[in-house]
């Protein structure tokens, strides 16, 4: 198990870098073409504030970096608010919920509640 959890661990990690991936030209610039219409609206909506694609794409990028160096009781927590609205963004505002599309963000899920559950004993003082 520990050596899966490892997997998961750099695979996650190397996942959650793919903002630098955007930003170096190797993936294409979010466009309409790549979602739904109501997709579209709301990626475009966080896009025209000027700041919250930037955030969470900082927010992943340090992430994924700290999944990388092994400190994964601190990013699984900073993970769950990002975690959480990639998954509600494939299951409401996506084509269908079970996509390929949104097959990322169920692998994001799961190792995000497995770290979790590996980390529960660093988070008693926040629930104490």
């Amino acid at each position: 198990m520990k050596i899966a959890t490892h997997i998961l661990r750099i695979l996650l990690g190397l996942f959650l870098l793919m903002p630098l991936l955007v930003l170096f030209g190797v993936f294409p610039q979010p466009s309409a073409e790549m979602y739904t219409e109501s997709g579209w609206q709301f990626i475009k909506a966080l896009m025209d504030t000027g700041y919250m694609m930037p955030l969470v794409q900082v927010a992943n990028i340090i992430c994924g970096v700290l999944l990388l160096v092994n400190r994964t009781a601190l990013a699984a927590v900073v993970l769950v608010p990002l975690t959480l609205n990639i998954l509600l963004f494939h299951i409401f505002l996506d084509e269908a919920p079970i996509s390929a599309a949104a097959i990322p963000a169920y692998v994001l899920l799961i190792g995000n509640i497995i770290f979790l559950y590996q980390n529960r004993s660093r988070y008693k003082g926040i629930f104490s």
